[in-house]
């Protein structure tokens, strides 16, 4: 005795809509913490830009986003650390279900985790000062705030550029991404690189503020990328999955 043509059409939808990146609707919800994530980032960059362009002595190309945390105003980049994280945390839980039944559906969402707490924790210990910034504050020995802050700034970035190499890892064995997995490559990458020429800088001079921001954009670029190729071949899916006219009835 075979099933009613109903449940079987039912059970089809709710495999296809599981299956994000080969094509299957996703639900608002999903989207909304997908989206959380790349709004964050753009909000978090907004926000450093206008406080790096307003900051008396405050010289982007050359100190890092994290020295915005310190002095008159420094809570603002605190709680867009906080902020960002907590969004970013958030996302984890879309890419749970974009990512479901394939390569990284557990690895990357955690990776979205840590560095999404490790953000967090950077706007809870901010950076000790040092480049010259604030203006007349003097450089020391380095304080327990400021080791936990750079201990978390490492695990952040280490979680960023680990989540580029997961999602190669997934585009490679996803029918019509495979060249994204090389893109992919290339962001985890260029992660890796941007961030060392940032230490390479010391930190603090030359263009160590550029490398570091350009170590966190690279991450944000594709995050940005692959949600929009995931809204375009998700669109179609989603019509196909509108309830039609049941078997019998007149449409």
């Amino acid at each position: 005795m075979t099933a009613p043509a109903p449940a079987i059409a039912c059970r089809a939808v709710t495999r296809l809509s599981s299956a994000g990146l080969a094509g299957g609707a996703l639900s608002v919800r999903t989207w909304l913490l997908l989206a959380a994530g790349s709004v964050g980032g753009l909000v978090f960059t907004g926000v450093y830009l206008a406080e790096g362009a307003t900051r008396a002595g405050y010289r982007a190309l050359a100190q890092p986003i994290s020295a915005l945390s310190l002095g008159p105003g420094g809570w603002a980049q605190q709680l867009n650390f906080i902020v960002f994280g907590v969004l970013v945390c958030a996302s984890a839980a879309g890419w749970r279900t974009a990512l479901a039944h394939g390569r990284g559906a557990v690895a990357f969402p955690v990776l979205r985790v840590i560095a999404g707490a490790a953000l967090v924790m950077d706007g809870l210990f901010a950076q000790d000062p040092s480049g010259g910034y604030p203006p007349g504050a003097r450089t020391g020995a380095a304080t327990v705030h400021g080791q936990v802050h750079t201990l978390f700034a490492v695990i952040t970035i280490t979680a960023l550029a680990a989540g580029c190499f997961v999602l190669a890892a997934r585009f490679a064995a996803e029918p019509g991404w495979s060249r994204w997995a090389v893109v992919a490559v290339a962001a985890g990458v260029a992660t890796i690189v941007f961030i060392a020429s940032f230490g390479a800088a010391g930190g603090h001079g030359g263009l160590a503020g550029l490398w570091e921001r350009a170590a966190g954009g690279v991450t944000s670029v594709l995050m940005l990328a692959a949600l929009a190729r995931l809204a375009v071949i998700s669109r179609p899916a989603a019509r196909a999955h509108r309830p039609g006219p049941a078997a019998g009835e007149v449409a």
